[in-house]
């Protein structure tokens, strides 16, 4: 006899709600990782298992999802999707921030029509933009002194606005004032408000709140950006005030600080695994460029990102809320399925579900850069963009960059152009701290609170301290 659904592991007081989400917002990896231990060990029988649990995040009840099985469903499975809703999940996080009409919070019937009108925007973009992204990339590096030591993820996210406000603002003067200076000033303070621990926007002839200021900055922003596009500075073409509104309100996403943390911890961690990852003595930059035949090279580099997104995926997670109760399936466990009331607030653990032994086997939690080289399509791929019908329209955007960026410090780019290599660090690949060489799949048995000391997960992932590497230039024969 099947045993009947019953609700995720744990139940959280009020009081303990709060503990929980200051606990969440410190560390989500440190979060969950105690609320597994404490399930594995009141039911040892499973203990392999990524069972869901139950927290307190903003005093809501939330459903924490860390299979991929679970998480599969939530994103793919239109017999639940069609019970979930993102806007109401965001509605205090993220909607005062980004007025509607936005791709972000619509939920259906309205966001397959709209999405549609986007990706045929996005599509005729990324047609035309690898060789500004190529320029972005060649521009910044040549700005930085061979030999000069730099913090590899701070350089990353000067790197990725420059891109960002050259795509969709057309900009040729980053960095020399102006209003993407302005732009990038105002999106950090709209996203401090937005993360903000402290939920409510008060505003004194003294003091404003993070919240408060981030509501100002996103009116500024939305004039600014509105004024931009009315001036034709972006790459997508309005007819009519309906449309200039719709895009200047994609604009203040795209060029958010969120997106350019985002690429900032993509590109970290791929250049990290790129330069200081090392199998056998021999970095795996060396060992790409030893493969010569330009098709193997940029299969591997293919490899190479998918791998990194699957282990070191920018955003740890998304949310949804249940409008009706839904019962989640688990194949193969001893457990019974799960019931999500209606009303609770879900939470996709894209790191854990990367991770799940169940689909990527033995080595699901090791940096393997040739797992997807050559690998059949129906190979599973790790949740750094969602999937299904909400899946993030910046995918092919973001792989794009990543590749390019890959190639350009390999030299694969042809061109005259001198190209940039990243050849130091101090001490080696392993000299890493702990925290990190987990986040990059290189050491697997990493306990939560090295996690924690060395990895900011929120808003995006990223190294808590400075990781230092010297830049050095070469030139292509």
């Amino acid at each position: 006899m099947s045993q009947a659904p019953v609700l995720p592991y744990g139940s959280p007081t009020t009081l303990s709600g709060i503990s929980e989400n200051f606990s969440f917002h410190s560390s989500p990896e440190n979060f969950i990782a105690a609320r597994v231990l404490s399930f594995h060990k009141a039911h040892p029988r499973l203990a392999d298992s990524r069972t869901p649990i139950r927290a307190k995040v903003l005093n809501r009840n939330v459903a924490v999802l860390s299979s991929f099985e679970n998480v599969s469903q939530v994103l793919r499975d239109e017999a639940i999707t069609k019970c979930l809703s993102s806007s109401q999940a965001y509605d205090e996080l993220m909607a005062p921030f980004f007025p509607p009409p936005n791709l972000l919070l619509l939920d259906p019937p309205d966001h397959p029509k709209r999405k549609d009108i986007w990706l045929a925007r996005i599509t005729n973009l990324n047609q035309s933009i690898r060789s500004i992204i190529y320029c972005c990339v060649v521009d910044h590096f040549r700005s930085i002194s061979s030999g000069s030591m730099i913090d590899l993820y701070d350089s990353m996210k000067s790197l990725s606005w420059r891109i960002l406000l050259t795509l969709f603002l057309r900009g040729k003067d980053h960095g020399e004032g102006g209003d993407f200076v302005e732009i990038e000033a105002l999106q950090d303070d709209l996203l401090r408000g937005q993360f903000s621990l402290f939920p409510i926007s008060i505003t004194t002839p003294f003091w404003r709140s993070p919240r408060s200021k981030g509501l100002k900055a996103r009116q500024q922003l939305q004039s600014l950006l509105r004024s931009q596009v009315a001036k034709g500075k972006c790459p997508f073409a309005v007819s009519n005030a309906e449309e200039e509104q719709d895009v200047a309100n994609h604009m203040l996403l795209f060029t958010s600080s969120l997106a350019a943390k985002a690429i900032a911890s993509l590109l970290t961690a791929v250049l990290l695994n790129l330069f200081l990852f090392k199998e056998a003595g021999v970095c795996l930059r060396t060992r790409i460029k030893s493969l010569e035949d330009p098709k193997k090279i940029s299969n591997y580099i293919q490899s190479l990102v998918l791998e990194t997104e699957r282990l070191s995926p920018p955003v740890v997670g998304i949310m949804r809320r249940t409008t009706q109760k839904i019962v989640l399936q688990h194949t193969g466990e001893q457990t019974p399925s799960t019931l999500v009331p209606k009303g609770w607030d879900i939470w996709l653990y894209f790191l854990g579900a990367g991770r799940d032994h169940a689909v990527f086997g033995e080595t699901a939690e090791e940096f393997i850069p040739s797992r997807y080289y050559d690998a059949p399509s129906s190979q599973p791929e790790g949740f750094a963009f969602g999937a299904g019908a909400k899946s993030c329209l910046g995918k092919d955007l973001m792989r794009m960059v990543a590749i390019t960026v890959v190639e350009t410090c390999m030299g694969e780019v042809q061109s005259s152009e001198s190209t940039v290599s990243i050849v130091e660090f101090e001490g080696d690949g392993l000299g890493l701290p702990a925290g990190v060489q987990g986040w990059l799949g290189w050491q697997s048995k990493i306990k939560p609170g090295e996690w924690a000391r060395d990895i900011k997960q929120l808003p995006t992932q990223r190294p808590r301290k400075p990781i230092m590497v010297k830049l050095k230039h070469q030139v292509i024969d």
